[in-house]
């Protein structure tokens, strides 16, 4: 072996020293480069905000159950990375920004993780409060709608409460169909008070009292004329009668005069009653190409003209029967027209015809 690496220094082989050597070398290069590459935390801190006012005991806020609460961040930039952990084994959120509800009470630490490695915590404390329940301020409903309503026009209502699902219904008319589109549309048959009834996301209900009047009955009453005095009206000027034209009263009334008789009133129609399924039945014909709109003069109230509510849009009857002829698709992938739900309303004062339909169909 070569003399040279056979020495020794210090009682160590120098092989051994030269093995020391590399490896505080390869540690002082790594230390290097975490220093370089180093990025120290900011300065954040948590802050939060809710809907309404709540006292700050001990450095904790206070919250109620079900308020929706503000967490943000304060030191941070839009483009931070936070992740959110609101301690109740909820799903995490991210964002320099974000809400959230808790559904029971007790004590929470909230935290924010910053670029997945700086963290900030923030105490919150959630409990149960009637005052929520208690505030002055009138409740004001989502639901935005005419008032008062004609009876036979379409009725829009609308709403500004936000969900994923939408479903409204007339609480006196459970046989009316509900609807599950915003906005929606209903035709009122009969005058009176109703209460429009919205639930969204099957949690939340509102409600709305709109007033139906008889359109036929406030023109009757508009075109009234009012009632004459017999001081308003001049008297006529009675001209004495030429002689021979004076003759006694047994003489110019007829003996025996049969009263001539007034004409009799038309027989009112008589319709079809036939049930709710086979009108269906009849309506899945029109599709097959076997019926057509003739076929229901004697069941309709209004013949082609009759108003329909087709996936909760307003059209006529013959209308419907020339969209449900025509087939769904492109070329030869061509399918019929489906019925998925099918409703009636019945006029009871004119023979009890079908003056409304409900369809639903794809």
């Amino acid at each position: 072996m070569h003399s040279s690496l056979s020495k020794r220094w210090a009682g160590i082989d120098f092989k051994v020293w030269i093995s020391l050597l590399v490896l505080v070398a390869l540690s002082v290069m790594l230390l290097a480069y975490k220093v370089a590459t180093h990025t120290p935390c900011p300065d954040f801190t948590i802050k939060a905000k809710g809907k309404l006012s709540h006292p700050e005991t001990g450095g904790t806020q206070t919250f109620y159950v079900n308020e929706q609460v503000i967490f943000f961040t304060s030191g941070t930039n839009k483009t931070s990375n936070i992740v959110w952990d609101f301690d109740d084994g909820t799903e995490k959120k991210a964002g320099t920004a974000t809400s959230h509800v808790y559904a029971a009470e007790g004590y929470y630490l909230v935290k924010a993780i910053l670029n997945g490695k700086c963290l900030q915590s923030f105490n919150v404390r959630v409990t149960q409060s009637s005052t929520i329940l208690n505030i002055s301020a009138p409740a004001v409903s989502p639901i935005i709608s005419a008032d008062i309503i004609s009876t036979g026009d379409e009725a829009l209502f609308n709403t500004s409460a936000i969900g994923a699902n939408y479903e409204w219904s007339v609480e006196e008319l459970p046989a009316m169909p509900p609807q599950n589109a915003n906005p929606a549309k209903f035709i009122f048959t009969k005058p009176g008070t109703f209460t429009v009834v919205l639930k969204v996301d099957n949690t939340k209900i509102y409600k709305k009292i709109v007033q139906v009047t008889d359109a036929g009955a406030t023109l009757d009453q508009a075109g009234a004329l009012p009632p004459v005095s017999p001081m308003d009206v001049p008297p006529i000027p009675q001209e004495p009668l030429p002689l021979e034209d004076k003759k006694p009263l047994d003489e110019t009334k007829p003996v025996n005069e049969t009263p001539t008789p007034e004409p009799a009133a038309p027989p009112a129609k008589s319709y079809d009653q036939l049930p709710e399924p086979a009108i269906r039945s009849m309506v899945q014909g029109v599709i097959d190409g076997k019926k057509n709109v003739e076929d229901f003069n004697n069941i309709l109230c209004n013949g082609a003209g009759t108003k329909v509510m087709a996936n909760n849009e307003s059209t006529t009857f013959a209308a419907l029967c020339n969209e449900l002829k025509e087939k769904k698709g492109v070329l030869i992938l061509k399918k019929k027209r489906k019925i998925e739900s099918f409703k009636v309303v019945r006029d009871e004062t004119n023979g009890n015809c079908v003056k409304i339909i409900y369809i639903q169909y794809k």
